[in-house]
This record gives C-alpha cells, structure tokens and sequence, in this order.
C-alpha cells in the first residue's frame, strides 16, 4: 500500500540501485528535468553532490559538467548561477525557498521547459545583475534536477505543470537497503553488526543513514545501544513480540512471555494476539540480513584550537590585503588628483 508520505504522481525507487539508475541517466544527459523526493538523512545528495565534481579528461585537462547548488539560495541566486554555468548540468539541492517564491516559481518554470534550448527570464529591474553585466534573458541548454525531503510547488496547477514535465521519483528505500549502503561508507564494525541485528524492528520512518553516526557518537558515553534501541527502534508490542521470537536466548513460549509482560506490562492475551496479526502480515520473522566486513576509516577528531587560529589567521590576512588595496587606491587617487590639478594649471 502506498504511504501518505509518498506523492501521488511520483514512480517509487526502493532501492539504491535504482537511483543510481536515474542519477547515471542524469548526467548522461538523457534526461531533461529529474525530480527526486525522499526523507532526509538517506544520502540521496551525497550521489548526486559527487558527480557534480570536476574529473579529468582523457588530454588531463579538467572538466566540469555540473553545477550543484543547495540550501536556501534565493532565486537571484540561482539566476546568477544558472547564467555563470549556461549550459551545464544543473543540480539544486534542498531550494525550498524556489518554489515558496513566485519569482522562484517562474524561474523554475523557465528552467524545466524540455527542449534542446530554453531561454531565461528575469522579469523585473535588479541592479547587482546589472553591475555584473548580467542580462535579464539569456538561452541555455542546462538541464536540471531538483532534490528535496517534500515537495509542495505553488497553488494546484503550477505544481501539475511542473510534474508533467518532470521525471517524478520518491526514493523510499528499506531499512535493509539502507543498511547494505551503508558498507561503502561507514567504519565500525560493532555499531554496524549491531544495527543488524535490529534491522527487524527499526521505525523505518525514523531509520537512516545518520543513525550509524548518532549511534557512534554515543560510544564515549557509553549508552550507545540504549540510545539505538530508543531512538530507532519501534517502542510498541509488534517491537517486543518480533524481538522475543527472535531472541534464542528465549526458548520457551512462556520465558518470551514472561519478558514481554515485564518489558511492556501488557497481558499475555495481548502478545498472543499481536504475534497472530504479525504472522498474517508475514513480519513475524527476522530479515535476512548479509554480514559485511566495514573497510572504512573513522573520520579525523578535529583539533579545535588548530581550526580556531586557522580560521583567524585567514582573516587576518584579508584584513591586511583589503588594508593594502585599500592603501594604494588612496594613493592612486592622490596622484591622480595630484597631476590632474596640474594639467589644469597647464591647460590655463
């Protein structure tokens, strides 16, 4: 059954693979207008966010196709960047503020029309554009994706035309899936197996990538399983039963009862009657879940003062350069004032 979270119009992709699939057509350029939707923290960007990277060639001379933008970039901004990168793949990334802005909403417009070429309006006066020599139109071929966590385009009709134009997909990936990805990027092996071991009975609106991380995080603390178990896990009796039917600890039915009954202070009526709805359902037994061998390295614990006197030591030094510019302009405008009274003087 579809999920009331997962648009209408959109085609489901329930795995990583098949994102890949459309990301790879993408930048291929055999899409015009991709638009993805998925919950956050299921590293949708980061697929994208590497490919917009500049590679080399095969001369060794280095090429940029793709231009990645995210975040709360206004749509001037966009314009800008859009002009700047004439037809290069476009890639905006988390852009609510597009598409809550009618000027946002045009521009999108613009640059999801499906042809070859397509022309760019900005339609009202704006002067920073005009210092910069940046025209108020200007034709590219860029093609674009749109990545966000929810999508809600303008009133009824502007957000059926941007679907039709679109490649609509809602990336919906398992806990599972999730969990297979997660052997290209993350280190530790403990967390991870288990992770596995629970993968049965995590809240998949809740489970992410960003749960091996939290959950590692934890670990000088000290609390890291029951931190998992609490903020991942489902808190409810299908949890317990899946669990205790699971567990091999627990051999008996009236052992698995017996906990059930001190875990969740519900009646032994209640675990018969939910294991009985959880077997009709088939989510009774535990997955399947693949071991892996993690290979990846733990990121670097910055050092914060290193970082600090870094950051102030760039700044000190822009303060001297602008000191310096800033010095010789007044220096050059001395002279010129300098010698230009002078000229006059000669012109007399």
């Amino acid at each position: 059954m579809r999920s009331k979270k997962i648009p209408d119009d959109a085609e489901i992709l329930r795995t990583f693979d098949e994102l890949r699939q459309f990301r790879d057509s993408f930048f291929n350029a055999e899409l015009y207008f991709l638009l993805i939707v998925g919950r956050h923290g299921l590293s949708k960007s980061w697929e994208f966010e590497e490919k917009c990277k500049p590679y080399k060639d095969r001369e060794g001379q280095q090429v940029c196709v793709a231009h990645y933008l995210k975040g709360n970039i206004t749509p001037v901004e966009v314009y800008r960047a859009a002009y700047e990168n004439r037809n290069k793949l476009l890639v905006l990334d988390d852009a609510e503020r597009l598409w809550s802005d009618e000027t946002g909403r045009f521009l999108l417009r613009d640059l999801t029309e499906c042809k070859p070429t397509k022309v760019i309006n900005w339609r009202t006066d704006n002067k920073q554009l005009q210092r910069d020599g940046i025209p108020k139109f200007f034709e590219t071929s860029s093609r674009v994706c749109i990545i966000m966590n929810r999508f809600a385009f303008g009133d009824a009709h502007e957000y059926d035309a941007i679907v039709d134009r679109a490649h609509f997909v809602h990336f919906d990936p398992t806990p599972l899936e999730i969990h297979k990805n997660a052997v290209l990027w993350f280190w530790d092996q403990e967390v991870y197996d288990y992770v596995a071991d629970r993968l049965h009975i995590v809240d998949s609106d809740k489970f992410s990538a960003r749960a091996y991380v939290k959950t590692y995080e934890r670990k000088p603390k000290g609390d890291w399983r029951e931190f998992f178990d609490r903020r991942y896990c489902r808190q409810s009796a299908e949890k317990w039963v899946v669990a205790l039917e699971n567990d091999p600890k627990f051999k008996t039915v009236d052992e698995r009862i017996a906990e059930f009954i001190r875990q969740t202070s519900l009646s032994r009526a209640t675990y018969f009657n939910t294991k009985k709805s959880l077997k009709t359902g088939g989510a009774l037994e535990q997955l399947d879940v693949p071991r892996f061998m993690l290979t990846g390295l733990p990121p670097n614990t910055p050092n914060l003062e290193e970082a600090v006197k870094a950051v102030a030591e760039k700044e000190r030094r822009a303060e001297q350069k602008r000191i310096k510019e800033q010095e010789e302009q007044d220096y050059k405008d001395m002279e010129d004032k300098i010698f230009g009274d002078e000229d006059e003087d000669d012109d007399e």
